[in-house]
């Protein structure tokens, strides 16, 4: 009977011990720690969908509420060793508690599939608040807490923790988490801890976003249940803006964060949203989304070298409009191997076009007001299957074509005589939408190469120090150092030597400049300055400027204004403006121009340039290896700079991309570009000139530099790094990867010690023995695998300022091993005439040939 009674409280205390380890701990919220108790139900019979196209949906019989008896999925009663029926299967729920951070489902469960089981906790919080649900599941699987379904994801995925962050407010005391987990083979397991709630851990797309439909109509949707949401949110704001900048929607919600949204659905275009979200523990965050509206339609521009479209132009159109209606069909019949034909428009014409320029169908067409005739910037949009490019009557239509081509159908012209026309047999397109306004109003490439005009236009180049005859017209600064071309001394001096400069007591011409303070100086200036002006009205800016050199007047009348203002600009503007005052009732939109140049760069303290005086600021005497703000050099210069800005109404910056000195040599101050032109324009520039080899071919990479610098004068903004590829390995092909080896190798040169200026000469110990041998090696490598001899030609043409650097560095050298006799076929072959922009042909060659 001892025996029995022993046996007997042997098993009492192991029921009591087993039921005892099945009741769950109370586990408390904390922040980072995982849930490692739960309650586990499984599993549960799956079966995969016969549709494969259904895979990726929950799988057969996973939404069926199995729980029902027990009070649901959405209101569960569990407890250890309860049981869930489902059809003739009896399933427990067990209690299990693991070690590490994932319950290990197949493990403790099975290991079969598919099948889904159930895991039920319970967490206890010390008060009401938001916290992250960090989860992670193999497979798929749902959330409810207290009730309340929070997540579902119905995929297949290996498990990666806090792959999900779901917000959920818990109330205080405990509050219950269940969780539903699929199993589609494999591995089969979960992990869940709490984090602290922050805005700055919204996945955006999750918390809120707007989709279209397929008819178009777009809707904001959220991840989570309007209960979650209702729980989280107390307001949202939303805006929607076109394209193009333009407000299209605005709104609020309280309630009912999610639905359509009333938004236009007859035109397929990009909208940009912004969507500004309250939530009730007072923290905000905003989400930014760009989507697409309306319904989609496809539209075949050209297919196999047909087309139904033709290119429409207003009988007003102007000459620069009706030019670039050539320009587009001449492209397009390249790319596409059809002819459009140009046509005057019809209002009624119902058939697809191409309608270039504002007129009355354009403005139905795109609701939008007519553009100024000089303005510059241009729109491309479609209106349905119509195409309408337009802008300012002058340029801003032109530039829109030529932008379309450009951006559209991959069209280059990376030098006035190579193009880049991609064949296409097909152009379908669900919509174009595009408008840019010019960085600078004036933008002047001053190479050799981008003088040619109709270069210049395709690259939206319109400035110069000429009139060349240019479509769409061009905005020119007539001449510079004007004192002696407007009042030479062998017309004045010998009579009136008073109009020069007084030095050392006594009256010169030779290297001089004007007195500026006598009366008839500033008369006969004023009125020869009226003449060229009725003259030659093409012009924007006309010059009345120092020549170029030193030696101003030390008169006593001048040298008071001079000490008054402190600085030779002083009595410059002081001039000018009075030149300015006489001219601009006759010329109200004209300007005119003088240097802040060398001994004039300093500017006045107390006058002003007049509204109509363009003040060109020179960078001549700065360090072109690094940007002006950086450089410990270039301080001083962009101090002026920035004092010039608050004063003058104008500045037009006559900046240097070259080595006057040496040509066709090495230069590396491609890093600097774009960080100087910001900020010229971000200093009142009107425009700027960027002074080049311009006398002929040969400068260093001078066509890569012209197109670079005619991308950045038009968009500061640019991507530097990708017009430099485009040009790299469009301009060089297959050639092109050494092409940019080179280029990186020869920027890489420049160290925060290296300061390279305008005289930058062959010996600057920037230029290396090992450097000159490794880019002849990668030239010589690059020729090895040119695509054509019109490529071979372009990659010699890039080598030839290290051909040029070795000959200069080693002219005995250079004679024996052929570089000289290289150097000399290509110069000749491309008439490269200027090796300096004093010439420097002869003495190189002189050098090179009578070394010893």
């Amino acid at each position: 009977m001892c025996q029995k009674l022993t046996n007997s409280f042997i098993l009492f205390i192991c029921v009591i011990f087993s039921i005892t380890a099945q009741k769950l701990p109370n586990t408390v919220v904390v922040d980072n720690q995982w849930i490692k108790s739960w309650l586990l139900c499984g599993p549960f019979d799956l079966q995969k969908p016969a549709d494969p196209s259904k895979y990726w949906n929950h799988l057969d019989g996973y939404e069926k509420d199995v729980l029902s008896k027990s009070g649901g999925e959405t209101n569960l009663i569990a407890s250890a060793g309860g049981i869930v029926k489902v059809g003739k299967k009896s399933l427990k729920w067990i209690a299990h508690t693991t070690t590490d951070s994932a319950i290990d489902l197949r493990a403790v469960l099975s290991r079969d599939s598919p099948v889904f089981a159930y895991a039920y906790t319970e967490v206890y919080s010390a008060k009401d608040e938001m916290k992250f649900v960090a989860l992670g599941t193999n497979d798929g699987g749902s959330l409810w807490v207290n009730g309340v379904q929070v997540w579902d994801y119905s995929a297949e995925r290996g498990l990666k923790p806090d792959n999900d962050l779901i917000p959920v407010v818990l109330k205080k005391g405990n509050n219950k988490l269940l969780l539903k987990v699929e199993q589609r083979g494999n591995k089969w397991e979960f992990c869940l801890r709490f984090l602290p709630f922050s805005t700055s851990q919204f996945t955006q797309g999750d918390f809120f976003r707007i989709d279209p439909d397929v008819q178009g109509e777009t809707s904001v949707s959220s991840k989570y249940s309007d209960v979650v949401l209702n729980q989280l949110v107390q307001k949202v704001i939303i805006s929607v803006k076109d394209n193009q900048g333009k407000t299209v929607y605005e709104g609020s919600r309280t309630t009912g964060f999610c639905g359509k949204l009333d938004l236009r659905t007859d035109h397929f275009q990009s909208h940009n949203a912004s969507i500004d979200v309250l939530l009730k523990n007072g923290e905000t965050t905003r989400i930014q989304q760009k989507f697409f509206a309306g319904k989609r339609t496809e539209y075949v521009l050209f297919s196999s070298q047909k087309s139904d479209y033709r290119i429409a132009l207003d009988a007003n159109a102007s000459d620069s409009e009706q030019w670039a209606a050539t320009e587009l069909q001449t492209w397009l019949k390249g790319i596409s191997g059809t002819t459009l034909p140009i046509v005057n428009l019809d209002p009624s014409y119902k058939g697809p076009q191409i309608i270039l320029g504002f007129n009355s169908v354009t403005k139905d067409k795109s609701g939008e007001a007519p553009p100024v005739t000089t303005d510059e910037s241009y729109h491309y949009v479609n209106a349905g299957r119509d195409i309408l490019i337009f802008g300012g009557k002058r340029r801003g239509t032109m530039y829109g074509v030529m932008a379309f081509l450009e951006n559209e159908l991959g069209c280059r012209w990376y030098t006035p005589g190579s193009t880049v026309i991609p064949k296409r047999n097909e152009l379908v397109f669900t919509y174009f939408d595009h408008k840019e306004s010019p960085g600078i109003r004036v933008r002047n490439d001053f190479y050799f190469e981008a003088f040619d005009p109709i270069w210049a236009t395709r690259n939206k180049m319109n400035g110069s120090m000429s009139a060349p005859v240019q479509p769409g017209g061009i905005e020119s600064y007539w001449a510079v150092h004007t004192f002696y071309p407007l009042m030479p001394p062998e017309e004045f001096f010998a009579k009136h030597p008073e109009y020069y400069s007084e030095l050392e007591g006594k009256r010169v011409h030779d290297h001089a400049q004007l007195c500026l303070s006598n009366p008839e100086v500033l008369k006969i200036i004023t009125e020869r300055i009226k003449k060229r002006m009725r003259e030659s009205p093409e012009y924007l800016i006309y010059d009345v400027s120092q020549n170029d050199w030193y030696n101003s007047c030390q008169c006593s009348q001048c040298q008071a204004i001079v000490k008054r203002e402190g600085s030779e600009s002083g009595i410059v503007i002081w001039f000018v403006n009075q030149v300015a005052d006489a001219v601009k009732s006759e010329f109200p939109d004209k300007f005119i121009g003088t240097l802040a140049y060398q001994y004039t760069r300093k500017p006045p303290i107390n006058i002003r340039p007049k509204d109509n005086v363009v003040v060109r600021f020179c960078s001549i005497e700065c360090c072109f290896s690094h940007d002006f703000k950086s450089c410990p050099e270039n301080q001083a210069f962009l101090k002026e700079l920035n004092t010039w800005a608050s004063l003058a109404p104008h500045l037009y910056i006559w900046d240097y991309v070259v080595n006057f000195s040496h040509y066709v040599m090495p230069y590396p101050n491609f890093n600097v570009l774009q960080s100087n032109i910001k900020t010229f324009r971000d200093n009142n520039a009107i425009g700027i000139m960027e002074q080049a080899a311009y006398q002929s071919r040969g400068g260093e990479f001078s066509e890569l530099r012209s197109y670079l610098i005619s991308k950045l004068l038009w968009n500061p903004e640019c991507d530097v790094d990708a017009v430099v590829n485009d040009f790299i390995y469009g301009y060089y092909g297959r050639s092109g990867k050494y092409v940019r080896q080179y280029f990186d190798l020869l920027q890489n040169q420049v160290t925060p010690e290296t300061h390279i200026h305008l005289g930058l000469t062959p010996t600057d110990r920037i230029f290396t023995d090992d450097f000159v041998t490794k880019s002849y090696e990668i030239f010589e490598e690059a020729k090895k695998i040119a695509d054509n001899e019109e490529t071979l030609h372009h990659v010699e043409m890039a080598s030839l300022p290290i051909l040029y650097l070795k000959c200069r560095r080693t002219p005995v050298l250079a004679r024996y091993d052929g570089t000289y006799e290289q150097f000399c076929k290509i110069a000749d072959r491309e008439k490269v005439t200027f090796f300096s922009e004093a010439g420097g042909r002869e003495a190189f060659h002189s050098l090179v040939q009578n070394a010893k």
